[in-house]
């Protein structure tokens, strides 16, 4: 098989040069505080709200999830276990669900006050607050896995008669709430329970809060550390944008077993490169490096680098049909060929290009399909990715022979619709970001080598704001390098992105009045399909891999890597942690050393981790 030249690019050159400063171990002689947490937050990129009913952000999650419980939890090996529900149940086809609330649990203000017990109520009310259309929500998309939902929200939003009592969530009594889906089963649901959309709002509380400057009172919810109830295991005492923020015990809190923290402190720092810096002073207990950070560090033989596992994420190629910029006529068609899309896949060595930001052993964070490995796994044990035709896709799909085969064929039928070359196909990088731009260098460094430049015209182009405004809304691109975090544990909050009819990915990434990227109806058909199947889980899992697999075999996602894969240097055992989701931001049960980890300790950690797994039957 033939190799592409190695590429190095401006990015590899400086992660050398960097890298250049002798040996000898490190060692860290601070002291780490095991009892207060310190943790940290990059400047200019703090939380938006607590308003955890309509916020979406990740890094506001980061917070609420330590102020107000789930229904349910997820343990440290990925167990479901209960949280404010005791215990929960579903009929035959899983279209009904129904969970029973723990008694006594109460809701605390900011101030240490009791305000009243958590009820079902407030889970009636945390839907319909996120149905009210004046709320503007962004967890909306989940609440229309129950029936009646969307129904209610668009008689909502047209003006139109709309009652509570047509949608299925119900309070049967004080200490239970009952779900019944949309559109049949959802196996799955215990999983989307952990979601935002499905945690508890008192209606008494946010119906109270006063209207101030023009605002609505209940749109002020959150707002405020003070315009929030808590019910989980943090209080938020102290908060200063940009500067510092302070979580404390809430000693009301439920799990009396739970292994707090006295305080969370969150400092605000100027980048994430500033973090080792407070690191090595015991001033923060962990730091992430970055590329140039751990070349440097494994030139001095730093024994404490610890490489954090990949995540449920993927991201990869997403291909712009309806491009708008001068000479796109060329780039659309294109990308609406088939062999053109193959070129692509079997000719991008998605190696190098995620050797500029994860040096190390860059093939531990490749990607094979559009779904992760270790995302989903059949009650047997097998992991998602291995099931039908996707499982024959779980390899390095790198080919620069192939793709110059599919390249040829490509240039013969683009030729005869009038396609001139070399294709002007635009990539963006926002303007200060190196490692974004050196990434796209190596991209269009790849390609060329490859398909060759009189195939294609790589161009690299900046943007000052947001790649939102000022890339995809005027249509300034060929390719975007887009990834979806899932929000449950079912392949269908994957591979429902990319469907004729709801995709997030195809249809989010597009521009304004056009339906998808790409007309994939045999695709959208076989994932409606997979959908139906509720009762069979393995059966389930199998009919999505197929789909999974289609979308690969006409290329029409180009998966470049699985996020995660990052070194930190750490005093937390990660495999404490919960095992996924928001969960994983809670600072419960987690066991944090007095003495930074060393990569052997850690490895020592997930050995033991791995070896209950397979004993609990959640991995072969």
């Amino acid at each position: 098989m033939m190799k592409a030249k190695k590429v190095m690019s401006t990015a590899m050159a400086m992660l050398m040069l960097a890298g250049c400063g002798g040996s000898g171990k490190v060692e860290y002689t601070a002291e780490y505080d095991t009892k207060n947490f310190k943790d940290y937050i990059v400047a200019g990129k703090d939380f938006e709200s607590l308003n955890y009913l309509t916020s979406y952000l990740a890094v506001d999650g980061r917070l609420t999830t330590n102020f107000v419980d789930y229904l349910i939890t997820t343990d440290r090996y990925g167990q479901t276990i209960p949280c404010l529900a005791e215990s929960w149940s579903h009929n035959d086809d899983y279209s009904v669900w129904t969970f029973n609330l723990r008694k006594g649990v109460q809701w605390m203000t900011r101030d240490g006050k009791a305000y009243g017990e958590v009820t079902a109520d407030d889970f009636v009310y945390s839907i319909e607050y996120i149905l009210n259309p004046d709320n503007v929500s962004g967890n909306l998309e989940m609440t229309f896995l129950i029936q009646g939902a969307k129904n209610y929200y668009q008689n909502k939003l047209d003006g139109k008669k709309a009652d509570m009592k047509d949608v299925g969530v119900k309070a049967i009594d004080d200490y239970t709430v009952q779900y019944t889906m949309e559109n049949g089963g959802k196996p799955y649901f215990i999983s989307a329970a952990q979601y935002s959309s499905f945690r508890p709002a008192n209606r008494q509380f946010i119906e109270s809060i006063p209207d101030k400057d023009g605002i609505e009172g209940t749109r002020r919810f959150g707002s405020t550390a003070d315009l929030i109830l808590y019910c989980g295991p943090y209080v938020m005492e102290d908060y200063t944008r940009d500067n510092s923020k302070t979580l404390v015990k809430n000693e009301n809190y439920w799990d009396k077993e739970a292994k707090l923290f006295d305080t969370v402190s969150i400092i605000s720092i100027k980048d994430e490169e500033s973090a080792l810096e407070y690191f090595e002073r015991g001033e923060l207990h962990y730091a992430p490096l970055s590329a140039t950070q751990v070349v440097s560090q494994q030139n001095k033989g730093n024994q404490y680098l610890v490489q954090q596992d990949l995540s449920r994420s993927v991201y990869g190629m997403l291909m712009n049909n309806a491009a708008r910029f001068e000479g796109a006529e060329n780039s659309n068609k294109a990308v609406n060929n088939e062999n053109f899309r193959k070129a692509l896949f079997y000719g991008i060595d998605a190696d190098q290009y995620n050797e500029v930001s994860t040096p190390g052993d860059v093939t531990s964070v490749r990607a094979y399909g559009f779904t992760a490995q270790n995302f989903v796994t059949t009650e047997d044990g097998r992991d998602y990715t291995s099931l039908g035709k996707l499982g024959e896709w779980q390899e390095y799909h790198f080919n620069p022979e192939l793709a110059q085969e599919y390249r040829d064929k490509a240039r013969e039928e683009l030729s005869a619709q009038g396609v001139t070359f070399p294709i002007k196909f635009v990539v963006n990088a926002k303007s200060g970001d190196e490692t974004g731009t050196n990434k796209l260098v190596v991209f269009k460094s790849v390609l060329e080598e490859v398909l060759g430049e009189d195939f294609i015209d790589v161009q690299i182009e900046s943007y000052s704001q947001s790649w939102y405004t000022d890339v995809r809304d005027k249509g300034n691109y060929s390719v975007y390098i887009v990834g979806w975090s899932p929000d449950y544990k079912d392949p269908i909050n994957v591979l429902n992105t990319m469907t004729n009819t709801s995709g997030q990915i195809n249809d989010a990434y597009n521009l304004e009045g056009a339906v998808t990227h790409f007309d994939i109806p045999e695709f959208t058909q076989m994932v409606e399909e997979a959908n139906a199947i509720t009762t069979d889980t393995t059966k389930r899992y199998t009919a999505f891999a197929n789909a999974e697999a289609y979308l690969l075999e006409h290329a029409y996602f180009v998966p470049m890597l699985t996020a995660g894969g990052n070194y930190q240097v750490t005093t937390i055992n990660r495999y404490s942690k919960a095992y996924t989701g928001g969960d994983s931001t809670r600072y419960v049960n987690w066991d944090v050393k007095d003495h930074a980890i060393t990569t052997e300790e850690m490895a020592g950690y997930r050995e033991e981790w791995e070896a209950k797994r397979k004993e609990l039957g959640l991995a072969q």
